[in-house]
């Protein structure tokens, strides 16, 4: 097989040699081998991609919102166009079977870009009140921050990129994009369909790369806000280096994501909706809901239908129509994701679905769909993020105990409830310690702020509101 070869970053508008050698083997997760080698980006090539971004910052700046919203009306037609490529090639980095990679690699990225070029056409920059303190009035104005590091991860490498390059665009910054270097060879298509669209030089720099590029990045003083998903871990350290020097940092963290089923919810509308949550892209999703805390009347009904939607599952190739769950994304995540299993079986959780065998005789990264029951929800698989496809049962005494169940995490990204009485259930809701809530189902909506709470980071994303937290907001005192 022919190892596709790609050897320049996409900075200042041109196709760039990098200033390292380094490549990224990419790994096809579903066969274990090797299919591409791409330029990734290093600490030497974070100087040049701040130099070009803030040489865009100020026409760009001074960009008007039809300009903006143009924009990223051209990139979405670009992105529609090379659409069966990207999700094809994602799928073959991450192992996303085909039709889910579609929705989250092109659908869900067009979708984003379409939105946000609707807000900026409508997003108000200035508005006016009256002085209180002096006869005049003020102009409150909301200034781009300028430029902006976002800093996406593998799990989903679109969706999550274009949600931070779509409403910093439309507030008027400059992005350097880093996607993972897992990422590196769809982050090249996707830089072609913004030199496609027009983009001006330096308004968008897309650099896949790994740790050393994202340091740097993160440490640059040229950079006003980094916006980053990923793990709790890196998250705190990336808190602490940009606050170190006062800048912005918006951070979308890990999950351990609660899902509570009350005695009177309709189980089979539950046993429908509620394990495709949990297992969705093999358990790959932070918002996920892996800890499911059910009261006594419906336990051992959603220990069955768990294990019943476990068993079903047809695990295999992610080009395949009928696959799916594909594989994890890589060994390490496979390694990582199996002794979690383990932890599990040790601590004297019931194993009721899956476990450690692999469950296909293929050479790739597969884990086995897998339902623990009777889980102690101190314990380390109720506790910690596993990102993959491995699902923990609780056991409530009743509402008030699940509910304390639910909250007693390090993170607060998500949760579900799941009850006929959705009065009762906007009342929980309220005393969710969760940066969103589901009631009878659970999707992160454009349209609606998205973040956590607690280890699940701070700030937020999507909306509308989500233009202005690109923004620093200016008083302009008028005097009469």
């Amino acid at each position: 097989m022919k190892l596709i070869d790609v050897s320049t970053l996409w900075i200042g508008g041109s196709w760039e040699e990098p200033h390292s050698a380094t490549r990224a083997e990419l790994v096809d997760p579903s066969k274990g081998e090797v299919f591409a080698t791409v330029a990734i980006g290093s600490s030497a090539d974070v100087t040049g991609a701040v130099t070009a971004a803030r040489a865009a910052l100020p026409p760009w700046r001074a960009s008007t919102r039809e300009e903006r919203a143009d924009l990223l009306d051209r990139i979405a037609d670009e992105w529609e166009r090379a659409g069966d490529e990207i999700a094809s090639v994602v799928s073959r980095e991450i192992g996303m079977p085909a039709g889910w990679s579609h929705f989250n690699n092109v659908a869900g990225p067009v979708m984003f870009l379409r939105y946000y070029a609707n807000v900026a056409r409508g997003w108000e920059q200035e508005t006016v009140r009256p002085g209180e303190a002096f006869d005049g009035s003020i102009v409150v104005r909301k200034n781009p921050v300028g430029v902006v590091g976002a800093i996406a991860p593998w799990n989903y490498p679109n969706m999550l990129l274009i949600s931070k390059i779509a409403p910093a665009l439309a507030a008027g910054c400059v992005v350097i994009a880093k996607p993972a270097r897992e990422n590196a060879l769809s982050a090249h298509r996707i830089a072609q369909a913004f030199e496609a669209a027009g983009t001006p030089a330096g308004v968008v720099n897309i650099i896949p790369g790994g740790r050393e590029f994202a340091s740097a990045l993160v440490a640059h003083p040229g950079v006003d806000k980094i916006a980053f998903t990923g793990s709790t871990a890196v998250g705190k350290d990336i808190g602490a280096t940009v606050g170190g020097r006062l800048g912005v940092a918006n951070l979308e963290l890990g999950g351990k994501s609660a899902a509570i089923v009350l005695d009177d919810a309709d189980l089979a509308h539950t046993l429908t909706n509620l394990p495709p949550l949990s297992f969705m892209n093999t358990g790959q999703t932070c918002f996920a809901q892996t800890r499911i805390i059910a009261t006594p009347g419906v336990y051992d009904a959603i220990v069955a239908g768990f294990t019943q939607f476990a068993e079903e599952q047809v695990v295999g190739d992610p080009n395949e129509p009928a696959t799916t769950m594909g594989p994890v994304a890589s060994a390490r995540q496979r390694e990582s994701v199996l002794a979690f299993i383990e932890k599990g079986i040790q601590a004297g959780a019931r194993l009721v679905a899956g476990g450690t065998a692999s469950p296909v005789d293929l050479p790739g990264y597969y884990v086995a769909p897998t339902v623990f029951a009777d889980v102690d929800n101190t314990s380390e698989i109720a506790q910690r993020e596993i990102f993959g496809p491995v699902v923990c049962i609780i056991r409530a005494r009743d509402e008030e105990h699940a509910l304390a169940l639910a909250n007693d995490s390090e993170f607060g990204l998500a949760g579900s409830i799941w009850t006929a009485d959705t009065a009762r259930a906007l009342t929980l809701a309220r005393r969710f310690e969760s940066g969103s809530v589901g009631i009878n189902g659970y999707v992160p909506d454009i349209a609606a702020p998205w973040g956590g709470v607690k280890g699940s980071g701070t700030g937020r994303e999507n909306g509308p509101e989500a233009v202005d937290a690109f923004t620093h907001t200016e008083a302009i005192y008028q005097f009469a």
